[in-house]
């Protein structure tokens, strides 16, 4: 381990005011210093050498040219707090030849949030600078959703997605230059965005006053936009999601999707995950389109084609739920466990002779199936008289290699 010692400072919200008593003197005390124009400026009595840079490999390949083979002590700038969407973990792992500390500096959510009077940690967090994230999702379930834009063009996208999924309720809390002497602070409906002129270096705090409280949602049949496309029921839908044991970050297949159900009540119910519903039928993927939107599963991911092969255009699944096959059930599965030995696979049965098949398959690649069938019976009133009327049995079957 080299003697030489890396300094990633917070440098707050860019101002030399911003700045820690500790950053400022660590600052002040090194041989050279890295960073972007922006946060360069925050050091305003350095005195040593300023190095315009900022990525991993520019700043390692200074540190280690001949130029600069005298330093001791070297610090990076770094926007806001080095633990809230930095670079500091990119640069840790480029760094781990020297000695390493981080200096923390107040976040951007931190002094914004002070800045409009309301306590972070209340305060859901996402970024969309150069990321792509299930931001309606959070907005849904959360009453205040704070989000990093990337400029006013993010701006933008966010205030016409949330129009698309029907959030004209909400208020957006705008910041722009948080800090700076020119700081800026708004509040405005989605509508009002495309009239307001903002620069690039913006943040946001969307308050929905009535987010969604239940976390696996009942979605009773009737809510569905159906047409003449198979739909998975309701109490079927429910345990099948629950045999999948899905997690925060998982990728699902809805193979044969139909309306959409199961993948649009699952990416509901877990807002980080990715879900991708298939379909060959022009029909579905309509209504699959019309639900999403209706449910608002902006992390549903709707796809024409026939499995398996329109599978090879997707991202690697960790579960799949399969409603339908179109006869190439066997295909299917050797698909999915060729790219991932361990993906769970859930299916949805009403034949003998389907679950004969997949019997045969589990025996061939030495699988022990879970097997569970469901009947479901409902009341339904008849005159002075409730009746109960049964749904055909569904058997489901998990898989596990």
């Amino acid at each position: 381990m080299s003697d030489k010692k890396i300094y990633l400072v917070g440098i707050g919200t860019g101002v030399y005011e911003g700045l820690t008593i500790r950053a400022a003197k660590l600052v002040n005390a090194g041989d050279l210093l890295f960073g972007a124009e922006r946060m360069l400026k925050a050091a305003e009595g350095y005195q040593g050498k300023r190095i315009n840079a900022y990525q991993p490999e520019e700043i390692c390949r200074c540190l280690k040219s001949e130029e600069n083979k005298e330093w001791k002590q070297a610090c990076v700038l770094l926007s806001g707090d080095v633990g809230f969407y930095s670079g500091a973990k990119k640069l840790l792992e480029a760094l781990s030849d020297y000695t390493v500390e981080l200096v923390p500096g107040i976040s951007s959510i931190s002094a914004f949030c002070a800045a409009i009077g309301i306590s972070w940690e209340t305060v859901s967090a996402v970024s969309l600078h150069g990321r792509q994230r299930n931001i309606i999702g959070q907005i849904d379930t959360e009453q205040y959703t704070f989000c990093l834009l990337g400029g006013a063009q993010g701006l933008r996208e966010l205030a016409d997605k949330l129009l698309y999924y029907d959030f004209e309720h909400v208020i957006l809390h705008i910041g722009e230059n948080i800090g700076y002497p020119e700081q800026k602070i708004v509040h405005i409906t989605p509508q009002e965005v495309s009239g307001t002129d903002f620069g690039n270096l913006l943040v946001a705090i969307i308050e929905n006053p009535s987010p969604r409280t239940c976390v696996f949602p009942e979605i009773d049949d009737s809510e569905w936009v159906r047409g003449d496309v198979p739909m998975t029921k309701s109490e079927v839908r429910s345990i099948g999601i629950q045999k999948l044991g899905l997690s925060k970050h998982s990728v699902l297949y809805d193979i044969g999707a139909g309306t959409g159900s199961v993948g649009i009540q699952a990416a509901v119910c877990y807002p980080h995950s990715s879900v991708y519903a298939i379909d060959y039928k022009e029909a579905a993927i309509d209504l699959m389109t019309q639900n999403q939107k209706k449910f608002r599963a902006d992390n549903l991911h709707i796809v024409l084609g026939k499995a398996p092969e329109i599978l090879e255009t997707l991202p690697t699944a960790t579960h799949a739920f399969i409603g339908g096959s179109a006869g190439n059930m066997k295909a299917i599965f050797s698909f999915l466990w060729e790219k991932n030995p361990h993906t769970v696979i859930v299916m949805s049965l009403i034949t003998l002779e389907t679950l004969s098949e997949v019997m045969q398959v589990a025996e061939e690649y030495g699988i022990e199936p879970q097997v569970v069938q469901i009947g479901v019976s409902k009341s339904k009133k008849t005159g002075n008289y409730h009746l109960m009327t049964g749904q055909n049995p569904v058997t489901l079957v998990r898989l596990i290699p």
